[in-house]
C-alpha cells in the first residue's frame, strides 16, 4: 500500500511544481507581449489570465505539497484545518479568471471603438495632411499669381506714358510714376517726402475747386481739361481722369488720377485751325485790298491836286490825305498778309537782326523806361534761310506790343537758343498779360485789344503769316497780370547748306 502510493505522491508534487513553472513562464511571455504593444487589448487580457492562472497554480500546488507533507507526517488534523483555506484561494483564483473572461468582451468592444476612432483619426489626419499640402500648394500658386499680377501692374504703372498719381483722402500725394515726375518737373522724393498736395499743380484755383467738387460728388471725373502747373511755373494743357478707391477692409480711401499731356496736340490743332482760317482770310484780303487800293489811289491823287488848286481848303484836304494814307497802310498790310512767299531769301543771322533792332529801339522814346535784357546763344550758328526785312518786321512788332503791354515801367527779356535743328526766339515781358479767352484769337486778322485808333489788328496775323512762310511757327504763353512770352520757332540752316550757298 505504501509502495503503491509513492508514484502518486511523486506525480502530485512534480506536477504541482511543473504547473507553477509553466504558469510563471506563461505570465512572463504575456508580460513581454504586453511591453511590445501596450495598446493591444489581447495582450492585456492574456497577462490578466496568466496572472490568475499563476495565482491558482501557486495556491493549488502549495496546498497539494503541504497536504502530502502533512499526511506523511501524520498531521492529518492540521490539513483538515488548512484545507478549506487553500480551496477558498483556488476558488477565488478561478472566479478572478472567469470575471476577466466575462469583462473582456466589454473591454474588447471598447477597444474596437478606440481602434475604430483611432483609424478614423488617422484617416482624418491623412486627409488634413493632404489638404494642408494642397493648401500650401495653392498658397504658393496664388502667391506666384499675385506676385506676377503685382509685377505686371507695377510695370504698367512705371512704364505708362501717361502720368499716374495716387493721393490720400485729403489729396496729398502718395505715389507717382516716372511720367508724372517728368510732367511735374519735381523729383519723386520731393513730391512724396514734402507731402505735396494735388491742388498745388493747378494753375488756377477755380479749376481745382471745380475738380474737387466733381470728384467728391460723383466719385469720379472723366477727361477734364485743366492747366497743369509745373515746377518751373509754366503751364501745360492736360486731360485728367480720376476716381476714388476704397481699398480693402481697414484701408483708407485713396484717389487715383491719370493725366494725359495734350499741350502739343492742342497747340498743333490750334495752329492748323489758325492756318486754315488765315488761308481763307488771305484770299479774301487779297481781293478786298486790290479792289480798295485803286479807289484810294484815285482819292489820294485828286486830293493832292486840290491841295494845289484850293489853298483855302488846305486843312480839310490834309485831313482827307492823312486818312487816305492810313487806309493805304491797312491795304498794304492786307497785301502783305495775303502774299504767297515770292520774296527773296538769303542766309541771315538771328543774333545780328536782334542786335540791330534792340539798338535802334533803345533810343526810342517809348522804350526809355523799359529794360531790354538780351540773352543770346553765342555757342551755335543761329542762321536761317529767310528774308531779313520780314523777320525784322515780326520781331519789331512783337517788341512794340510788349512795350505797349508794359504801360509805364518794366522789362523785356529776349533770348535765343538752338534746339533740335530749330532756332527759338523768345520775347517775354512783365506787362499786363493776355486773358485766357483771347489767347486763341490774337493771331486773327483785325483782332486787337488796343483802344480804337491805336491798332489795326493785323500786326500779329501778318507776323504769323511771315513766320509760317519761313517754315516756322509762333507760340504764346501768358497769365493775366504777369506778362506774356512769345516764342518764334524757325528752322535752323545746317552748316552744309551754308557752305553750298
Amino acid at each position: 500500500m505504501t509502495i503503491s502510493y509513492i508514484p502518486i505522491l511523486f506525480v502530485d508534487v512534480a506536477g504541482s511544481l511543473a504547473m507553477i513553472i509553466f504558469a510563471l513562464l506563461s505570465l512572463y511571455s504575456a508580460k513581454i507581449l504586453r511591453e511590445l504593444d501596450r495598446d493591444n487589448s489581447i495582450f492585456l487580457y492574456l497577462m490578466w489570465v496568466c496572472s490568475g492562472f499563476t495565482l491558482f497554480a501557486v495556491s493549488r500546488s502549495f496546498s497539494h505539497i503541504l497536504r502530502q507533507f502533512l499526511l506523511l507526517t501524520m498531521n492529518k488534523e492540521t490539513w483538515v484545518m488548512i484545507g478549506p483555506y487553500t480551496g477558498t484561494i483556488n476558488t477565488v483564483s478561478f472566479m478572478l479568471i472567469a470575471m476577466i473572461t466575462l469583462f473582456f468582451g466589454q473591454i474588447w468592444n471598447i477597444n474596437e471603438k478606440i481602434f475604430s476612432s483611432k483609424k478614423q483619426l488617422e484617416n482624418t489626419h491623412a486627409q488634413l495632411m493632404d489638404l494642408n499640402q494642397t493648401l500650401e500648394q495653392k498658397v504658393v500658386e496664388r502667391t506666384e499669381m499675385l506676385t506676377s499680377s503685382e509685377h505686371k501692374c507695377r510695370r504698367i504703372f512705371e512704364q505708362s506714358l501717361d502720368s499716374i498719381i495716387v493721393t490720400d483722402d485729403h489729396f496729398f500725394m502718395k505715389e507717382i510714376n516716372p511720367a508724372g515726375v517728368e510732367l511735374t518737373g519735381y523729383t519723386k522724393d520731393k513730391i512724396l517726402f514734402d507731402n505735396m498736395n494735388f491742388k498745388n499743380f493747378f494753375t488756377f484755383g477755380s479749376e481745382w475747386d471745380r475738380i474737387q467738387y466733381l470728384i467728391l460728388s460723383n466719385e469720379f471725373i472723366l477727361n477734364e481739361e485743366i492747366d497743369f502747373l509745373r515746377e518751373d511755373k509754366t503751364s501745360v494743357l492736360v486731360l485728367v481722369t480720376g476716381g476714388v478707391d476704397y481699398g480693402a477692409f481697414g484701408c483708407g480711401r485713396t484717389y487715383h488720377f491719370i493725366i494725359k499731356n495734350i499741350n502739343e496736340r492742342r497747340q498743333m490743332e490750334r495752329q492748323i485751325i489758325q492756318a486754315d482760317k488765315l488761308a481763307a482770310l488771305g484770299e479774301l484780303s487779297a481781293g478786298v485790298a486790290h479792289e480798295i487800293n485803286n479807289p484810294l489811289g484815285i482819292i489820294l491823287g485828286y486830293t493832292q491836286l486840290l491841295l494845289k488848286e484850293e489853298p483855302k481848303h488846305k486843312q480839310d484836304l490834309k485831313t482827307i490825305e492823312k486818312h487816305v494814307k492810313n487806309c493805304q497802310v491797312v491795304v498794304s498790310d492786307l497785301l502783305s498778309f495775303s502774299r504767297k512767299g515770292s520774296v527773296k531769301k538769303a542766309i541771315i543771322n538771328i543774333n545780328t537782326i536782334l542786335k540791330d533792332i534792340t539798338g535802334f529801339l533803345s533810343n526810342h522814346a517809348d522804350f526809355k523806361n523799359i529794360d531790354i535784357i538780351i540773352d543770346l546763344d553765342h555757342d551755335s550758328s543761329l542762321n536761317i534761310l529767310g528774308n531779313e526785312q520780314e523777320i525784322g518786321q515780326v520781331i519789331m512788332n512783337l517788341l512794340i506790343n510788349a512795350c505797349h503791354a508794359i504801360k509805364e515801367q518794366g522789362k523785356i527779356e529776349i533770348t535765343t537758343k538752338s534746339h533740335k535743328d530749330q532756332i527759338l526766339i523768345t520775347i517775354a515781358d512783365d506787362g499786363t498779360g493776355i486773358e485766357k479767352k483771347n489767347i486763341s484769337k490774337i493771331f486773327d486778322p483785325f483782332f486787337t485789344t488796343k483802344p480804337v485808333g491805336q491798332g489795326t489788328g493785323l500786326g500779329l496775323s501778318v507776323g504769323y503769316g511771315i513766320v509760317k512762310q519761313h517754315g516756322g511757327g509762333i507760340t504764346v504763353k501768358s497769365k493775366l497780370g504777369e506778362g506774356a512770352a512769345f516764342t518764334i520757332i524757325l528752322p535752323q540752316i545746317s552748316s552744309e547748306k551754308e557752305e553750298l550757298n
